[in-house]
């Protein structure tokens, strides 16, 4: 059972991670959703629990994007204050407070979001992605957590939505999205390491591609 291209888009979407702590907790006991999807077929992932799983990671993956969007505002506008030859103290530091609380509510989606995955697997699901977890290099597994660098530029969040949305239309009405899936190929590990420009080369490309079929 391989991953759709709407999915694979949803994934992409997902910041890089840095490497967790030793002993992290999350890292130990959760389930990213990329490690998840990749081995559906090795943990016997039903039908069932695949649309549900899809249906709660495209929600979410909604709500991050604009969350995302929000904190970068919130950024702008604590940099504004700091370009400034002579800061307000006190306007810097509740700006920053501002980017704080997004940061904080953004890490709650996330770790929200992992938890609900895992608990719509079975225990015997959860012990195989445990076993898979194990077996895996440690830089393999992508963390669960949001990066807390900057995050894509509104531009390529844009195109992004553009494109999921012209995928899904070209796939509901019978087409083939097999071609605009090999270019998306290189889309993800780009966004992982965050070369957002190349990432959005990428996305115009496949946008080109996507008029062309129409």
């Amino acid at each position: 059972m391989k991953m759709n291209l709407l999915f694979a888009l949803m994934l992409a979407c997902s910041l890089s991670a840095a490497q967790p702590p030793h002993h992290d907790p999350l890292d130990e006991n959760l389930f990213p959703p990329e490690l998840i999807m990749q081995n559906a077929d090795e943990i016997n992932l039903n039908d069932e629990q695949r649309e549900r799983l899809e249906d709660e990671m495209r929600k979410a993956h909604e709500r991050f994007t604009d969350m995302h969007a929000d904190r970068e505002r919130r950024l702008e506008a604590m940099n504004a204050l700091l370009k400034k030859q002579r800061v307000d103290e006190s306007a810097a530091l509740a700006q920053f407070e501002k980017v704080m609380e997004k940061e904080l509510e953004i890490r709650r989606a996330h770790l929200s979001l992992v938890i609900g995955l895992k608990n719509k697997l079975t225990p015997e699901q959860q012990s195989k992605l445990m076993e898979i977890k194990k077996r895996l290099p440690k830089e393999a597994v992508s963390d669960h957590r949001p990066n807390p660098g900057k995050p894509p530029p509104p531009s390529l969040q844009e195109k992004m939505k553009k494109l999921k949305a012209g995928v899904k239309k070209l796939e509901d009405e019978g087409g083939d999205a097999g071609s605009v899936g090999e270019i998306m190929r290189e889309f993800k590990p780009l966004m992982d390491e965050q070369k957002y420009k190349q990432a959005e080369a990428v996305i115009d490309e496949a946008l080109k591609l996507l008029k062309e079929r129409k």
